[in-house]
């Protein structure tokens, strides 16, 4: 008797795990489900390479600006058009996310696990009231963001063999953004140095002692922070 007991309360703990199990995957697809947007359409099918951003599928999350997020996402995002991708791994739906819905969404680098955060920002000499997608170096008085771009390069004979007409060349922009304007990051020194005229010894100093590279986003990083307690007067 105790030993049918026994067994008639194991199978009830089983049944209660998958029934439990199977609830925490239901809203989890619910909760993905969600995530709406226009269907996604190839079309890149006559270009060498591919227009996004690493190239490949990454791990990333959403914030929504209804306030929810959605982690363990499968995104792409297309430099070309601007547009944040999601592929839907339960109904296999592949979608552009309606970029007015996002707060911001999050990419992280198989490699080396690094995070980047985007955002969409409006600025008018961008001319799309939706905005467009920038990567977040630094927030502060003085943000640092940075544009990741896709342009076609056409080729000028076409091969006919593989009938491709050009290829996607990427290219990386650093700005900074004051929540009104977007300047372009000096690529040199000294362009940076005449911006601030009042610092200039100071930043001369940090320059030197940083071993500062104009190229590098961890260096612009530090430097912009340095420039943000000049403009804050600290």
């Amino acid at each position: 008797m105790k030993r049918t007991i026994k067994y008639i309360l194991t199978a009830v703990c089983v049944v209660l795990a998958i029934t439990a199990d199977a609830q925490g995957k239901m809203t989890k697809k619910t909760a993905i489900q969600h995530i709406t947007g226009e269907p996604f359409v190839h079309y890149y099918a006559m270009f060498d390479g591919v227009p996004f951003y690493q190239g490949d599928w990454l791990t990333g999350s959403v914030t929504m600006k209804s306030g929810e997020t959605y982690n363990n996402l499968q995104l792409r995002y297309d430099e070309y058009k601007d547009n944040l991708i999601y592929q839907n791994n339960v109904t296999n739906n592949v979608i552009i996310i309606d970029k007015n819905s996002i707060e911001h969404f999050t990419l992280t680098l198989p490699l080396n696990g690094k995070v980047e955060t985007f955002k969409p920002i409006v600025n008018k000499n961008l001319k799309d009231q939706s905005g467009r997608y920038f990567a977040i170096i630094l927030e502060d008085s003085i943000s640092v963001i940075k544009k990741y771009e896709s342009k076609e390069e056409q080729y000028s004979n076409i091969n006919m063999t593989i009938k491709k007409t050009g290829a996607f060349v990427h290219k990386e922009i650093r700005y900074t953004w004051d929540g009104n304007e977007l300047n372009a990051v000096p690529r040199f020194r000294r362009k940076l140095l005449r911006q601030y005229p009042e610092h200039k010894e100071e930043l001369r100093k940090f320059f030197f002692h940083n071993h500062i590279r104009m190229k590098n986003d961890d260096d612009v990083r530090l430097l912009y922070q340095e420039i943000n307690k000049f403009v804050k007067g600290h």
